[in-house]
């Protein structure tokens, strides 16, 4: 029944449109999805902060837009537990491709983009009502790759959380951008024995 509930719940954040779930609406409506399950902690890194955090891809792809890029983390089961699981989901809440934008009809859908982050938080919340021996994180990054004259540029230089450098080709490559820095975080911040990540399809599988 959980598993149920929160398949629907995760896909009911997919369905909604751009316009109520931008990237502070993700966070809203994920706390009220995970509201009253026993030892959940919810925290986020924004704006700026992640910058200061060392979060220069998730950063890079949403400050352009409205709401503030961020990183959601959610955490659940005992510190002293032997294994910690981090699961880690692509949040573009909608993609234009940014500069690289996307034409026609290859925008439309793009709110569908975070479906990642919708399956990592939906996956956390049934694994949090079973009370977990192991320590569980939920991680997932939050932007929309939005235009405008602050947008990341091909040729931009970004660093990451791992310590590396990547500059950009195609601003329509984003997701790897946060997933980076957030499978970055959970595995050297958080210290995840495991790490489980999660992303939308990508047009480069069909080319392969």
């Amino acid at each position: 029944g959980n598993t149920v509930e929160a398949t629907r719940w995760a896909a009911s954040l997919v369905d909604m449109p751009p316009s109520e779930l931008d990237a502070a609406g993700f966070v809203r409506e994920a706390k009220k999805g995970l509201r009253g399950i026993k030892g959940v902690k919810i925290s986020e890194i924004v704006g700026p902060a992640l910058l200061k955090a060392g979060c220069g891809g998730i950063h890079g792809v949403g400050r352009a837009a409205k709401s503030a890029p961020r990183l959601l983390i959610c955490e659940v089961g005992p510190k002293s537990a032997k294994r910690t699981v981090a699961l880690v989901g692509k949040g573009v809440v909608y993609d234009t491709g940014g500069l690289n934008i996307k034409t026609g009809g290859g925008m439309s859908g793009m709110k569908c983009d975070m479906g990642g982050g919708a399956a990592a938080i939906g996956a956390f919340r049934v694994l949090a009502q079973q009370s977990p021996s192991d320590r569980i994180y939920c991680l997932v990054p939050l932007a929309e790759n939005a235009v405008s004259a602050d947008s990341y540029r091909p040729d931009d230089v970004l660093d990451m959380h791992s310590g590396k450098t990547v500059e950009i080709n195609n601003t329509d490559a984003e997701g790897r951008l946060l997933l980076a820095d957030a499978a970055s975080y959970a595995a050297r911040k958080l210290k995840a024995d495991v790490v489980i990540d999660a992303a939308t399809l990508t047009g480069a599988q069909l080319v392969a």
